[in-house]
């Protein structure tokens, strides 16, 4: 883990365009999260096909959102992504203009402001209904950390990523040996996580990649 964390630090601090990307996140409190997960994104963005489609849930201010746009357009890549967010101060967030904040991303970093946010709870059966009507190449679950809404996130999104497509979800390796100084996650989030996703159990429909920190990379089957 230390290795791997290392060596996706220095690719990021590496790589001019991230490094100042992930430098202006951390300035203005635009995301959380390691700096390493900058270059994980570009791999996976590197495993996608030429046309791929990418959904969030959980988009806070934008930094993945705008980070996949961005890994997209440098790779002559054409990206479709959408995000699920409520765009207001839910799961203990700071009171912010949250559609604005991820447009100002997008334009500070001249990445094209072509996605689409489903705006309200992931847990609204309006929002699932129109989020089980894409079928994505890449997934990611940072939302809500409540048990039941991780669990709700786990019983209604993965079943829309595509074969051999890949499920990121953030905050739930709590049971994983790691080095001090290192966080795992929330034990909320990998309790629901452990129960239904590898390496933990079996699951048909996803197999287990690898953990980076908090990360754990799945790929559908």
């Amino acid at each position: 883990m230390q290795q791997i964390v290392a060596h996706y630090t220095h690719c990021v601090n590496e790589d001019e365009q991230l490094r100042q990307y992930r430098d202006w996140i951390e300035r203005n409190m635009f995301g959380f999260g390691e700096r390493c997960f900058l270059w994980m994104w570009k791999l996976l963005v590197d495993r996608m096909p030429d046309e791929f489609t990418f959904l969030e849930v959980g988009v806070f201010r934008g930094q993945i959102l705008g980070l996949i746009g961005l890994l997209a357009e440098r790779s002559g890549k054409k990206v479709t992504r959408y995000g699920v967010t409520p765009l207001d101060s839910s799961d203990g967030h700071w009171e912010s203009n949250y559609r604005e904040d991820i447009e100002h991303l997008h334009k500070t970093f001249g990445i094209a402001q072509d996605y689409t946010i489903l705006q309200g709870d992931s847990t609204d059966h309006k929002i699932i209904e129109q989020a089980q009507k894409l079928s994505v190449d890449l997934l990611y679950i940072d939302g809500g950390h409540a048990y039941d809404v991780v669990r709700s996130d786990l019983d209604h999104y993965p079943q829309i990523v595509k074969p051999k497509g890949y499920l990121i979800i953030d905050d739930c390796n709590n049971a994983h040996d790691m080095p001090d100084g290192y966080f795992r996650g929330i034990e909320s989030v990998s309790r629901a996580v452990d129960e239904v996703m590898p390496p933990a159990v079996h699951n048909p429909y996803f197999a287990f990649s690898y953990n980076i920190v908090h990360n754990r990379i799945l790929q559908r089957i």
